[in-house]
């Protein structure tokens, strides 16, 4: 009798009444981590984000792109033409990993329709990977709809032409009737219901500027409020799940900004750096991430062009997939810093106190902070080869000029040591009252530690160089001697350290066969000597080349 009761009870617990008491089904957040990557050029774009629309002033209208893409034939070989032909355009963008917790209540055994809301507007819901931690095996989805029909006003209007609607105009009168048409300027009613058997029906035109609201009877129930992925998942086990919900979205990235406040030095010593490094997230996914754990991924990551993508979307401007580690509420730190470490072939830095990144929002957390960094700065002369031939592809935009460069070592004993991602970097130096002041930006690559970073500031005013052919020969057809002779003029109150680039033609055998001062090797092509220049003195270097071909 016993046993007879326990299995009534097993029974009834499992019935239709117990199945009813379980309550309609919620998809509550618990937790959210984003990894942001930092924006790559990609041929084509190369997510599939169908409610993206293009900002205005990133859009182009069909005629001013069509003449932005003659100009664009008019300045490129022909090869990259065709590459943009058959690949697309090139295109700057960025992405992020969204790994979301939720909790799942109230499921059924069997098929269960779960709608999942608060996601980014920018998914790309062909990278959606649903997992129930409760039951990993015996849960999975189906079938999925992206739902991204929103209810906005054009939206209900076009879900009731032939129905209908009542206008209320700025004086509060009302004008009820069938909706035939509508569109910026006006909405269009009938009298009448529309029927294939009746006459023609007398309509009657309302411009959008003198009504005031719509009233509809009710909200169709396929339109949306937000995008809303929508489930239909199988289980084998009722009641609450545990789940992550990871996607790709678009129109996130980050960026790196360093500020280098400059101390100056002498020639000897050189000049001192204090190095701030700043990340700034950009986000216009179309969502918010609440109280998020945030990855920053730093490296070149390939991107493939989506196949659904249209060929002429947008032209973002600076836009920037790991499985990240579910952050753990214990590692919470009252500072919030940026741990670096390696990932893959690239670096990962993992905020230690989660953040809210808000929809349209700019958001800045320092990344580093080093003072005293010793910096050696050089005034560069980097002229043109010595004739017509065609020249270097890295010759300096300004040939005639002495550029001035920052350089300095990303090494530990040099108060930095660590990868850093590429960014720009503003260069600021206080003035005689005191007053900061921009003296350069230039901008760095990924750059891991121990590596040499080159910052060109601009070109020095009270420093001039020159170039002189002083003599060539042809001692054989397929062979020239040149004769050539630098000349640098330090006109400042102090000594400088110089250096004259020295570019030898390209598809050239060339050896330096005198020199009056000691040469450096950069390239297969590129030389370069270093001295250094007291004030108001001048530098000569006069080497040969000879040339055969």
């Amino acid at each position: 009798m016993i046993v007879a009761a326990v299995g009534l009870a097993f029974y009834l617990s499992s019935g239709p009444a117990a199945l009813a008491a379980l309550g309609p089904i919620e998809v509550i957040p618990q937790d959210i981590e984003i990894t942001v990557f930092n924006e790559t050029e990609t041929h084509g774009y190369p997510l599939f984000t169908p409610t993206a629309q293009p900002a205005p002033h990133q859009a182009f209208a069909p005629g001013q792109f069509a003449r932005q893409q003659r100009i664009v034939q008019f300045r490129q070989p022909a090869a990259q033409q065709m590459e943009e032909v058959w690949r697309g355009p090139t295109v700057k963008s960025g992405m992020a990993l969204v790994k979301d917790h939720r909790l799942v209540v109230n499921l059924r055994k069997g098929d269960n329709i779960v709608r999942c809301t608060d996601v980014a507007a920018t998914i790309d819901p062909t990278s959606v990977r649903f997992v129930s931690d409760t039951d990993p095996v015996g849960t999975f989805v189906v079938e999925q709809n992206f739902e991204y029909d929103l209810a906005t006003a054009a939206a209900l209007l076009r879900r009731y032409i032939d129905k209908k609607i009542t206008c209320v105009d700025k004086d509060g009168g009302e004008v009820s009737g069938y909706l035939c048409s509508h569109d910026d300027s006006g909405i269009v009613l009938a009298e009448t219901a529309p029927r294939a058997d009746a006459p023609a029906r007398k309509t009657q035109t309302l411009s959008r500027d003198d009504v005031r609201a719509v009233r509809l009877d009710d909200v169709p129930k396929d339109l949306f409020v937000k995008p809303t992925l929508v489930w239909k998942l199988r289980t084998q086990r009722e009641g609450k799940h545990h789940t992550t919900l990871s996607y790709v979205c678009g129109h996130v990235k980050w960026d790196a900004d360093y500020v280098a406040v400059v101390t100056p030095g002498t020639a000897e010593s050189g000049d001192r750096l204090d190095l701030q490094g700043w990340v700034t997230i950009d986000n216009r996914s179309g969502s918010t991430y609440r109280d998020a754990g945030i990855k920053l991924i730093a490296g070149d990551v390939n991107r493939v062009a989506d196949p659904w993508a249209p060929q002429i979307v947008e032209n973002v401007e600076r836009y920037g997939l790991a499985g990240g580690i579910r952050f753990a509420r214990e590692r919470v730190a009252s500072v919030k810093v940026f741990e670096e470490k390696e990932f893959f072939e690239y670096h990962l830095y993992t905020l230690s106190a989660p953040s809210t990144v808000r929809e349209q929002q700019i958001k800045q957390l320092k990344l580093l902070k080093a003072g005293g960094v010793r910096a050696e700065r050089l005034y560069v002369f980097s002229p043109t080869p010595d004739s017509s031939f065609e020249w270097s592809a890295g010759r300096d935009p300004d040939p005639h000029k002495v550029a001035v460069q920052l350089v300095f070592k990303n090494e530990k004993a040099n108060a930095i040591g660590m990868p850093l991602p590429k960014g720009r970097v503003r260069l600021m130096q206080q003035d005689t009252d005191g007053d900061l002041g921009l003296i350069g930006e230039d901008h760095i690559d990924h750059t891991p530690k121990d590596e040499e970073i080159k910052l060109k500031i601009g070109y020095a005013f009270d420093v001039t160089a020159e170039q002189i052919v002083l003599d060539t020969k042809r001692p054989a057809p397929r062979r020239q001697i040149v004769t050539l002779q630098l000349r640098m003029r330090n006109h400042k109150d102090e000594a400088i350290r110089g250096r004259f680039v020295a570019r030898m033609r390209d598809g050239q055998n060339w050896t330096i066969t005198d020199t009056t001062a000691p040469w450096t090797r950069e390239s297969v092509n590129t030389v370069h000597f270093d001295f250094v220049l007291g004030t108001n003195e001048e530098k000569t270097i006069t080497y040969t080349v000879d040339y055969t071909w």
